[in-house]
């Protein structure tokens, strides 16, 4: 069977549970760490998939990398993945199941990358800003890098805007070439 398909299915169908028992944003918050988890950790994948390692000791394996103790609705998914013998998909139900709800709850992910670490208050003016022109809200990751000198890089999804140092010189370089 397809892998898209069924990660899809099982987080249409954890997100409807989480939705239905009142622990979205819980469960969303541990997708998002479990996602990360799988990125920080490649062993992570290995261990779930791992077929010597029991349920039991998988089952233990994925909740602490989801920060410890889990929301029902999660919990009793992760239980049927182990059961159904479909951790393999784990890693793209988790990115699957991030996917849909940000579609569904209509937020937007980015990454805003900076010279020199941006302060709380900057950064909120600058999200209200951009939630006025894009009408979804916002989810930005902050990211410092010196090589923009100035400025600022915000990626969202498809777009980007370079608002740098770094990007102008390389434009007004681009210019006198031609």
């Amino acid at each position: 069977m397809n892998s898209g398909l069924v990660s899809t299915r099982y987080a249409y169908a954890l997100l409807d549970f989480a939705i239905e028992s009142g622990e979205q944003e819980q469960v969303y918050a541990r997708m998002k760490l479990l996602a990360h988890m799988f990125f920080e950790v490649p062993e992570l994948k290995g261990a779930v998939q791992n077929p010597s390692i029991p349920a039991k000791e998988k089952k233990k394996i994925i909740v602490t990398a989801c920060g410890g103790e889990l929301p029902t609705s999660l919990d009793k998914m992760i239980e049927l993945i182990l059961e159904n013998e479909r951790e393999n998909q784990l890693q793209f139900i988790t990115q699957r199941f991030i996917d849909l709800y940000r579609k569904r709850f209509r937020i937007q992910a980015g990454k805003l990358i900076t010279a020199v670490p941006i302060e709380e208050e900057t950064k909120m003016r600058l999200m209200e800003k951009i939630n006025l022109l894009i009408g979804n809200t916002l989810e930005i990751e902050t990211v410092v890098d010196p090589d923009i000198i100035g400025g600022f890089i915000l990626n969202l999804d498809d777009y980007r805007w370079d608002a740098s140092v770094s990007g102008e010189l390389e434009r007004v370089r681009q210019s006198l070439k031609q």
